[in-house]
């Protein structure tokens, strides 16, 4: 048997990424519904931020990352991807699938991937540190004066930043953000960071080993799902994490230990794994895909709304599109893009609403706290309608998905296990994107921390809050003014609250 290839062995071609417009988030789909039914001939405008700047990119990689970007105009929905859709997701109504069958990005238009370089600066920097300002100013100006001179005549492996803007119709430029993330990480670790063996078989074993791990600490009964598109190492990779989770899943359902766990139920267990996220692999592998809102509706309900009540104008919108009902997959409303405590402010002061709604999804701040003010909120809700607690938050269920590993997703969900609530875990990078160095297997390879995000919506700038401050999104300006109007004194006091008491992961 060879042995596993590094990237750098492998033919540039040897992935043909993008493949379906259907490899996307399902929210993806589901929101660009919304916005064709409400706000079908609203402009957007998104923009791409890399929290590790340090993590460089090579003009080749570029070039690839171009060419992909442009074959996403190549894309149809497909006559089979259609059935799929029409008995998947009947929510999806024929205006919906016409629209989609119809749709041809236009990537050309509305997409621009620019390469910034970078200087290899960093010994000019060691000599001058240290030294008067002046000097400094200096050697700043003739490293400048070297990128000019340099830059139209760079080798394809020179290094520099991605920037990306993305702008046109919301109801078609929604469908970017997935697939450029993901064939900008397999760019990435395509060209510029090859340090990793390509082990899909190594891969595969993993995700089998990490979903027993997860079934024997549960005794069978945590509730996960695969939501690791935008930040996979590769399309292949993915492919074999779903192949892992899938006969992980089945193999300690007939196993000893799993039979056992079965048997000591007094009904049949709901854990295991209930789905993916990807549309394009839940059709392909026989899975329920799963996902209903991203922070995208939500900042752009607030800003069309002056952030006036902005959560529950935008789950109000959300039902003129998708009526509420107790066995809908679609009312998970997620909470922290305003920040929890905004949020819980507007679903407890209408309890009729909130006990529409099916779920709640956590997906920044603290999870445990999180989970105790989801108890709260049930509680105050159970008294002013004269129900008990156990009636209200019967059917309802609490989605983690902020920065999960296995470990970490059990600790939580031994922690709603106590509180009596039914948890559910989107686990994403660690899945699709969890390697170790080639040349030193005990250090990581790390991914990159990549986010794209809605900028302006019909000009209007688009605002992120939530409960971890170092993930706000916006213009300093919008930023303030939104936090002034939404009560940043009892913000930063419950910010405190929410990113205290147990380990947070970013």
């Amino acid at each position: 048997m060879s042995s596993p290839k590094t990237p750098a062995d492998a033919s540039v071609d040897e992935t043909n990424v993008p493949v379906s417009l259907l490899d996307t988030d399902l929210y993806k789909l589901t929101m660009q519904n919304a916005v064709l039914k409400l706000f079908p001939d609203s402009q957007s405008e998104y923009k791409f931020t890399n929290r590790a700047p340090d993590m460089l990119f090579s003009r080749k990689c570029h070039e690839w990352i171009e060419k992909r970007v442009g074959a996403l105009s190549t894309l149809r929905l497909t006559p089979a991807e259609r059935q799929y859709l029409e008995k998947n997701c009947p929510y999806f109504d024929a205006e919906y699938l016409d629209f989609l069958e119809k749709l041809q990005l236009d990537p050309a238009n509305q997409v621009q991937v620019t390469f910034v370089p970078q200087p290899s600066i960093t010994k000019h920097m060691a000599e001058a540190k240290g030294k008067k300002g002046s000097k400094r100013q200096k050697v700043d100006q003739s490293e400048q004066n070297a990128v000019e001179e340099n830059s139209d005549s760079a080798g394809p492996d020179e290094k520099g930043l991605i920037e990306m803007k993305i702008q046109g119709p919301w109801k078609e430029c929604i469908l970017y953000e997935v697939p450029l993330m993901s064939i900008l990480s397999e760019g990435y670790f395509k060209f510029d960071d090859t340090d990793w063996k390509d082990d899909l078989e190594a891969v595969e074993t993993l995700a089998k080993e990490k979903t027993f791990r997860l079934m024997i600490q549960s005794q069978g009964s945590i509730l996960f799902s695969e939501f690791g598109t935008r930040r996979r190492r590769s399309y292949k990779v993915h492919e074999a994490v779903i192949k892992g989770l899938i006969a992980g899943d089945r193999e300690w359902a007939s196993s000893e230990d799993g039979k056992r766990a079965l048997s000591l139920k007094k009904t049949p267990a709901a854990g295991g794994l209930a789905g993916t996220s990807n549309v394009h692999f839940a059709m392909k592998f026989g899975l329920r895909p799963v996902g209903t809102i991203a922070h995208e509706w939500i900042m752009a309900l607030g800003a069309k709304e002056d952030y006036n009540l902005p959560n529950i104008k935008a789950m109000d919108a959300w039902e003129k599109v998708y009526p509420p009902s107790a066995t809908s997959p679609l009312h998970t409303m997620l909470t922290d893009t305003y920040t929890t405590r905004t949020f819980f402010q507007e679903f407890q002061a209408d309890p009729k609403r909130a006990l529409r709604w099916n779920g709640l999804r956590h997906d920044s701040g603290s999870p445990m706290m999180f989970a105790r003010k989801v108890r709260e909120a049930w509680q105050s809700i159970a008294k002013v309608t004269g129900k008990k607690v156990e009636e209200v938050v019967k059917g309802k269920k609490v989605i983690f998905s902020d920065g999960l590993d296995i470990d970490f997703a059990l600790e939580i969900w031994r922690t709603c296990e106590a509180l009596g609530i039914d948890a559910s875990f989107g686990i994403g990078t660690n899945l699709t994107n969890d390697f170790h160095r080639a040349s030193d297997s005990s250090a990581k390879s790390k991914p990159l921390n990549i986010v794209i995000k809605l900028k302006r919506i019909d000009g209007l700038e688009c605002v992120k809050l939530t409960d971890d401050r170092t993930k706000h999104a916006g213009e300093e300006a919008e930023v303030s003014r939104v936090k002034k109007k939404l009560d940043d004194a009892e913000r930063a006091e419950y910010e405190q609250q929410m990113e205290g008491g147990d380990q947070v992961r970013v």
